[in-house]
């Protein structure tokens, strides 16, 4: 199809010379004039060609080795080389034809103080002004002071011969000075003369800015000043026409961590399980002596001579041993290479507690890219980090696409998270459903960096590659305690010196049988283990985590007559009651309806709530332990920019005793206080229609035990669940990896699943059923031929479909899908037409 080709245009005489691959330019496209990106020189054309018009910008926006990745994206995941280019280009950046850019630069006054900050009110004084009252009082004031006769200050100050009766008589009626004997003399000590001297000239008003500016450390930016000093820039540009201050527009970077300030943090002593990781990562990818980098600098120092050795790490490391300490260390060395880091977190709402650590060891280095900055801070971030001014990029999967110009390091922190999987599920949309682990193995190769993939429960494709020798395998299977610092320090409490570095015991698991529960009279939501443990926590005035992976407070609305359920109409799923909101909300296109007085069907009044989510959580502690203040952290209390940094703020600084929360609280949290996790609903996600349930449930309760006992306290951990003997609840309860790796592999090669094959899915949508079959019945048939034209129908290629996708129908549109399993699913699907309407999921990490 069309969207997948690049267009041919040729270089008119003005711009030989000047275009580069990676430069935006405007081309002349049908009848509009568009935006496009020079991929490169051509040798013959198959049509004749329009001339380039104008360039957009005058240096390139994407690296050659960045358009090189791009088609490498374009092919792996069979999408338009147009939109693997847009993954590279920050928001904002493109604009439409004779509209200004979305974002550009911002220019601001920065103001420099010119004289020395210990004489600011010298200087003012001097200001020249009218006033024959201040100039009276500044004669007085000149060293040495002494009294001055009538004539002395008429001549002085340039008075008439009336002049310094008038005036001295006003300043005797403010008591400022003393006429004697025709000599006049201060009245008061010089300091208030001063303070009368620059009120008479009006000048006082000036002497907070220049005191501001000289308590800043460098030039204040003109609104920094605003926000401390009252005043304006017609007063600025006096102060500068003075010769006291100066005014200079610059560019002004938005910096999203702009004004914060991060604790300094050094390199901890190692573990001995650490130092075993760390000396097999240094020897590999930073060969060098020792005692060259012992007390190495990586600010001030270089040993841009030593190169580093691109390879592949699988660390799998228990929750709290240590994994962010290998990473801090590899940072430290790639910089003294005078290279540049990528550090990948799964969720924004690791962000803040990440950027914390990284920015404390490497300070005024590391910035952030996330969803949740805005187009401004994006494109200046973006522009930093281009220009070699930001050495180390924490964020989301989309920081991989950063321009960075020196690549040494790629770190993907819990990388068994699906959430790396670009996954949005809209109609009509070609964007690239890429996955940023296979992008930054791909990355890390391309540019010659080593690569380092993080987590306590490794995805199954990791492990598998790192069985296969793909991936070098490192383990730290035990807990560190203490680690330099004692982390159960409390608000207000003093911290001790740094303990030695030691193990601890992971926490213990409980796994409660639900129906037992019921059998013993306990209809609650919460079994009496959990309820005792909670208060025992409250008892000693520690915390809790309270997880289910839902919202809202009940899971559907059913008549209890005819057990009609209320469906979203557009989505056919279930719609969820959110009692704050008073509404029935779907949580896939967000559509809201009132509650039903009455069934729908049987007009029956009988209308009951089944099922738990996080309001109810918090309604029932609330009646169980009244004295708890509680906290929730879902979707719907973070709706908000900065609230997953609050949230956290407000917990980890014990504002709160019980944290109720989804998925976010199971990822890569350290909060030292927490002494019990208990998860209300254990089996969700295990029955699924999707082969990969019981990995994300083993892999979702294993990290969110591992948010318990992370201090010397110690923790505890109770699974709430209805099928108790489920071999991924075992494993979890046990923290045993190994074991439910082998009992999972099994499963998969016995169904040939991957990381066995590998798949591809193809989805259409249309809002017209007829159609849907029509269509995915004609690229069956396509499919088909396909095999049958490469030799291998049968033999390393399995068709499934087509049939309705799991959710069949999504915001009016119906979805249908054809899957398919092979051993290169890419190389399958090139040359086959792909027409609109269809989604191309190569690898997918969800069958949903």
């Amino acid at each position: 199809a069309a969207r997948f080709q690049t267009f041919h245009y040729h270089l008119p005489p003005s711009l030989r010379g000047e275009v580069e691959p990676g430069h935006l330019v405007w081309i002349p496209f049908g009848a509009q004039e568009v935006q496009g990106i020079v991929v490169g020189p051509a040798i013959s054309s198959p049509v004749e060609t329009k001339a380039i018009d104008r360039l957009t910008r005058p240096q390139p926006v994407m690296t050659p080795a960045q358009l090189d990745m791009a088609f490498w994206i374009a092919d792996y995941y069979v999408a338009p080389i147009s939109e693997a280019v847009k993954l590279f280009l920050t928001p904002g950046l493109l604009s439409k034809s004779g509209e200004p850019p979305k974002v550009r630069a911002k220019r601001e006054e920065q103001i420099e103080l010119l004289i020395d900050p210990t004489s600011i009110r010298e200087s003012l004084l001097g200001l020249k002004h009218s006033n024959k009252q201040a100039q009276v009082l500044a004669t007085l004031l000149t060293p040495p002071y002494r009294a001055w006769s009538l004539k002395e200050l008429r001549t002085a100050c340039n008075l008439s011969l009336k002049g310094p009766i008038s005036t001295l008589s006003t300043l005797q009626e403010k008591e400022l000075v003393r006429v004697s004997d025709k000599k006049v003399n201060l009245a008061q000590p010089p300091e208030s003369a001063e303070d009368a001297i620059l009120a008479l000239k009006g000048v006082s008003k000036y002497e907070p800015v220049l005191q501001a500016l000289a308590h800043a450390a460098a030039p204040m930016w003109k609104t920094d000043l605003y926000a401390k000093v009252d005043t304006n820039l017609d007063s600025l540009r006096k102060l500068q026409d003075a010769g006291l201050i100066r005014l200079e527009h610059k560019v002004r970077y938005r910096d999203p961590l702009g004004g914060r300030i991060y604790p300094r943090s050094h390199p901890p002593t190692l573990t001995d399980q650490q130092q075993h990781v760390w000396d097999e990562i240094r020897a590999t990818c930073f060969p060098v002596d020792a005692s060259e980098t012992n007390n190495l600098d990586p600010k001030k120092d270089s040993l841009a001579s030593s190169s580093i050795r691109s390879a592949g790490f699988l660390l799998h490391g228990a929750t709290g041993s240590g994994k962010t300490e290998i990473y801090l260390r590899a940072i430290a060395e790639t910089l003294a290479r005078n290279r540049q880091a990528i550090v990948l977190v799964p969720e924004i709402a690791l962000t803040p507690q990440t950027v914390a650590r990284f920015a404390g060891r490497f300070p005024d280095r590391v910035s952030v890219i996330h969803s949740g900055l805005n187009a401004s801070q994006r494109y200046d971030v973006w522009r930093r980090t281009r220009d070699g001014q930001i050495d180390v990029i924490v964020g989301a999967r989309s920081a991989l696409f950063s321009p960075l110009p020196r690549l040494g390091l790629i770190i993907v922190d819990e990388e068994h998270e699906s959430t790396y999987k670009q996954d949005t599920d809209e109609w009509g949309s070609f964007t690239v459903f890429y996955d940023a682990r296979t992008l930054a193995t791909r990355l890390a190769a391309a540019t010659g960096s080593a690569l380092i993939f993080g987590t306590a429960t490794p995805s199954l494709d990791s492990y598998h590659a790192a069985q296969r020798g793909k991936l070098t395998l490192l383990e730290m299977p035990d807990r560190v305690m203490g680690h330099g610092k004692l982390d159960d320090t409390r608000p207000g409490e003093v911290a001790g010196p740094p303990a030695p570095p030691a193990y601890a015991a992971l926490p213990p698991v409980e796994i409660v049988d639900m129906r037992q529960e019921l059998r013993a009279g306990n209809r609650s939501i919460f079994s009496r283990s959990l309820q005792s443990e909670l208060h025992a926590v409250l008892d000693a005035g520690e915390q809790a985590i309270l997880f289910l992976n839902r919202r809202g407070t009940h899971s559907f609305v059913i008549c209890r007559d005819c057990g009609f359920v209320t469906e979203c109409a557009r989505c056919e799923t279930p719609l969820t009651y959110h009692e704050r909101a008073a509404q029935l909300i779907c949580h896939r296109c967000n559509a809201r309806e009132p509650i039903p007085e009455h069934c729908p069907a049987c007009r029956s009044h009988r209308i009951r709530f089944f099922g738990t989510g996080t309001q109810r959580i918090e309604e029932l502690v609330s009646q169980i332990a009244p004295r708890a203040r509680l906290l929730r952290w879902d979707r719907d209390t973070t709706g908000r920019k900065g609230s997953h940094e609050q949230i956290l703020d407000r917990f980890a600084s014990h504002e709160a005793d019980v944290l109720i929360g989804t998925q976010m609280i199971a990822k890569g949290l350290d909060l030292p206080l927490v002494t019990l996790v208990g998860v209300v609903a254990a089996d969700v996600g295990l029955y699924l229609p999707d082969f990969r349930g019981p990995e994300r449930t083993f892999q979702l309760l294993t990290q969110v035990a591992g948010r318990a006992g992370r201090s010397r306290r110690g923790g505890h951990v109770i699974f709430q669940s209805y099928t108790p003997q489920h071999y991924a609840l075992q494993a979890a309860a046990g923290h045993d990896y190994h074991a439910f790796y082998q009992r999972e592999m099994d499963f998969r090669r016995e169904q040939q699943y991957p990381p066995v094959s590998r798949l591809a899915r193809l989805i259409f949508w249309h809002k017209k059923l007829e159609t849907v079959e029509e269509q995915t019945d004609r690229m069956m048939r396509n499919l088909q031929l396909r095999t049958e034209e490469i030799g291998i129908w049968g033999d390393g290629v399995d068709l499934l479909g087509p049939a309705p996708a799991p959710y069949a129908r999504f915001r009016s549109y119906y979805r249908w899908q054809i899957i398919i399993r092979t051993t290169d699913p890419s190389a399958f699907l090139h040359g086959i037409d792909i027409p609109f309407g269809w989604r191309v999921d190569v690898d997918p990490v969800s069958m949903m």
